[in-house]
């Protein structure tokens, strides 16, 4: 029996009180993200400390308006469509995009919630976020999609926990080990 196993690395990262209140009552001009900025409550919220953690770090980011593996007719997405199409090539873009019509039928795969890229397009990876307050949980489809994306276009795949500083914990980042 053949066994795959696929290791996804996790990162901490913290807000504060004043961010999240100031995200609820709809204060979000510094968001860089158009879908991100137009969600209700506290919806987004973690992507948007997560896109501003990876801003820091000098990428860009994109919630949700992107789909790699073929769900969506070409076109929906433009500005993401240009972005991986510079990253990854046209062929190799295209032929990733005919996973989901041919397995979507069988298997539930859920793309993860940003795409993050550095600005020269030289580096493409993919988070999920998930909120501690909210007790938001990985779910397995969730986990394949970050797998899938990892073994079809060999790029970084990570899962970020967001936290309230108050209550960061100090234990070790582990990664998710997912065994197919």
């Amino acid at each position: 029996m053949i066994h795959l196993e696929i290791i996804i690395p996790t990162r901490r990262v913290t807000y504060n009180k004043g961010q999240l209140g100031r995200w609820k009552s709809g204060n979000r001009d510094d968001c860089i993200d158009a879908y991100c900025k137009k969600l209700q409550g506290s919806r987004g919220f973690a992507e948007y400390i997560a896109g501003s953690f990876y801003e820091t770090l000098g990428y860009s980011w994109i919630h949700h308006d992107f789909n790699l593996l073929g769900g969506n007719k070409l076109g929906k997405y433009p500005e993401t469509e240009a972005v991986l199409r510079k990253h990854f090539g046209d062929s190799r873009y295209e032929s990733g995009r005919e996973y989901y019509p041919a397995f979507s039928r069988y298997v539930k795969v859920e793309e993860p919630d940003l795409l993050i890229y550095k600005p020269d397009y030289s580096e493409i990876r993919f988070v999920e976020c998930k909120r501690n307050d909210t007790n938001d949980k990985l779910r397995e489809s969730q986990i394949r999609g970050l797998a899938i994306l990892k073994l079809l276009f060999q790029c970084t795949i990570e899962v970020v926990e967001i936290i309230e500083e108050s209550k960061n914990q100090s234990r070790e980042e582990q990664p998710i080990v997912w065994k197919f």
